[in-house]
């Protein structure tokens, strides 16, 4: 008397199951760097010039000038589902303030084009550190469709003691009507660490636009510094947005000239045929 019921039971779970979303594909909004991509958490760290991407108040907690180029690539099965080239510079040296500027050229996607980043930070007081990022948007839809827009991005950078850092940041506060390539949503960190060590990350992002409610990522990572040359990295992101967990690992060089080299890789959970790279040459000068 029971089968007839539970094989009913199982037939409807099934067919949840069939009828379930897959993930979400990359889009602008998920862009970043590839030693932010092997961390996952990187929301709380004094970072490179992936803070313009990031949380821009992050570019004012270091002094420096440092131009970046960095290569990612998503592919799903056998095929390049994204691929995007960025190049940027970011001044704390030579201003009072940090000035930083990101070009971006989406090569293929769901959208492809270019995407513009002109970022402004400065100290406030008492570790805290404040920035924001204006951004351009002049994209194409797969259907032909034009994006053209701009919006704002804007975060704080708290340095509480020498090993403790938080930041916020919120993102495309200037609605766009563009959901996928600008989702309005905020985000928050908190690293434990230094440059010459280690660092241990957290962090969190909802995103309010993307999918027609409010959805949550979650992430965890580390890095640690070997022989003042060599940073080992890895990291873990729920993301509540795309519907993916994924685990991600890196490796990079630095030297005491200033040149610097991440290698990153990001493989899904959830899609075994889901895996992203990402490879950054890193050029600090005027040290």
């Amino acid at each position: 008397m029971l089968r007839a019921p539970l094989s009913l039971l199982l037939a409807a779970a099934a067919g949840v199951a069939a009828a379930a979303d897959p993930p979400l594909p990359p889009s602008a909004a998920d862009l970043t760097g590839a030693r932010a991509l092997a961390l996952a958490a990187y929301r709380g760290l004094a970072g490179g010039n992936e803070g313009i991407l990031l949380n821009p108040a992050a570019l004012a907690a270091r002094r420096r000038y440092t131009v970046e180029f960095q290569y990612l690539q998503e592919r799903l099965g056998g095929a390049r589902e994204a691929q995007a080239l960025q190049g940027s510079v970011v001044d704390s040296e030579t201003m009072g303030a940090t000035g930083g500027f990101a070009y971006t050229r989406l090569l293929e996607g769901p959208t492809t084009g270019n995407l513009y980043h002109l970022a402004l930070a400065a100290p406030v007081g008492g570790g805290l550190y404040a920035g924001v990022t204006g951004k351009f948007l002049d994209l194409t839809g797969a259907g032909g469709e034009r994006e053209g827009a701009a919006t704002v991005d804007a975060g704080l950078l708290w340095q509480a003691s020498q090993l403790v850092a938080v930041g916020v940041a919120g993102y495309n506060l200037v609605p766009v009507n563009h959901p996928a390539d600008a989702p309005r949503g905020a985000g928050a960190g908190i690293s434990v660490g230094d440059e010459q060590r280690f660092h241990v990350a957290a962090d969190w992002r909802t995103d309010w636009d993307r999918v027609g409610h409010r959805t949550d990522s979650w992430a965890v990572g580390a890095e640690l510094l070997l022989g003042d040359l060599v940073p080992v990295r890895a990291g873990f992101l729920k993301d509540g947005t795309r519907g993916a967990r994924f685990w991600s690992g890196g490796l990079g060089l630095v030297t005491t000239g200033g040149l610097a080299v991440d290698l990153s890789y990001r493989q899904s959970l959830t899609d075994p045929l889901d895996r992203t790279f990402g490879a950054a040459l890193k050029l600090q000068l005027l040290q």
